[in-house]
């Protein structure tokens, strides 16, 4: 269930407007019209499942009105730096800004993160502040913080920059579509767990069968007493394989723990 993230001229907040998979192009320009309707944010690759949401039956409805459309995109545009999955992030292009998150599945440490956007003018005229002791009087050539939200915080930049340079981008973000593909065949394939969300191309979602309500905070409570820190969302576990030395025996071996504490502890 994917919920179409509005932001309105009049009221000037965020509004919600149901189910998008479910609504059509003629009510989606109706809703664009009656509210006036100047940005619509949608997300690829969503934190809690990893979906990759698609509003590209919209795309025209959104040039023909001036509608805005970002994308967070900081967990799903790993698939960016990767040449074999890139292929899944071709709606991207559509977009008139994106954000990326470096710091999540390419494992760089905080705070590593991207705001990209078709105008490149457009960062200039939004962050451009006057304060003579910060920047250059040769104009905004060389003044590279006159285009960044962080202004003088260019070393954020460099760290991804760097991290390309010394190490094999292409091969973390590969890794982790490659190894979620895997683990999701052993979920599917192992009758202690309902696997959900199985379409994820990055997390691994899942539910311990044979208990009708399980304390989670108490799982992973009991999990953590054993030297494992599993994370949970609302009423499931979750994993997200951005470590290359988890593999499919460590997973296995987790899942025989997170089994065990639920059966006996919850």
């Amino acid at each position: 269930h994917h919920i179409i993230n509005f932001i309105t001229k009049s009221s000037g907040i965020n509004a919600e407007y149901g189910d998008f998979e479910a609504t059509s192009v003629e009510d989606f320009e109706k809703i664009v019209v009656e509210n006036n309707v100047f940005c619509l944010n949608s997300t690829f690759g969503t934190t809690s499942y990893g979906n990759l949401e698609s509003v590209k039956k919209f795309d025209e409805v959104m040039k023909k009105h001036g509608v805005w459309h970002h994308i967070d995109a900081c967990v799903g545009a790993c698939a960016l730096f990767s040449n074999k999955y890139r292929n899944l992030t071709s709606e991207l292009a559509t977009a008139d800004s994106i954000t990326v998150d470096c710091h999540k599945l390419l494992n760089i440490t905080m705070q590593c993160s991207c705001v990209l956007v078709k105008e490149g003018k457009l960062l200039n005229e939004c962050s451009t502040v006057t304060a003579p002791y910060l920047f250059h009087k040769y104009g905004n050539s060389v003044d590279h913080s006159q285009r960044s939200f962080q202004c003088g915080r260019k070393a954020d930049g460099f760290k991804l920059w760097f991290c390309d340079a010394v190490d094999d981008l292409d091969k973390q973000a590969t890794m982790v579509y490659d190894r979620a593909a895997d683990f999701h065949k052993i979920l599917a394939g192992d009758e202690r767990f309902n696997h959900i969300y199985a379409d994820s191309p990055t997390h691994i979602c899942f539910r311990v069968r044979g208990k009708e309500e399980i304390d989670y905070e108490r799982a992973v409570e009991g999990l953590r007493r054993r030297g494992l820190y599993i994370e949970y969302y609302i009423d499931f576990f979750r994993l997200v394989p951005v470590n290359e030395s988890f593999g499919e025996e460590q997973l296995r071996g987790v899942l025989d723990e997170i089994y065990d504490v639920v059966m006996k502890e919850c």
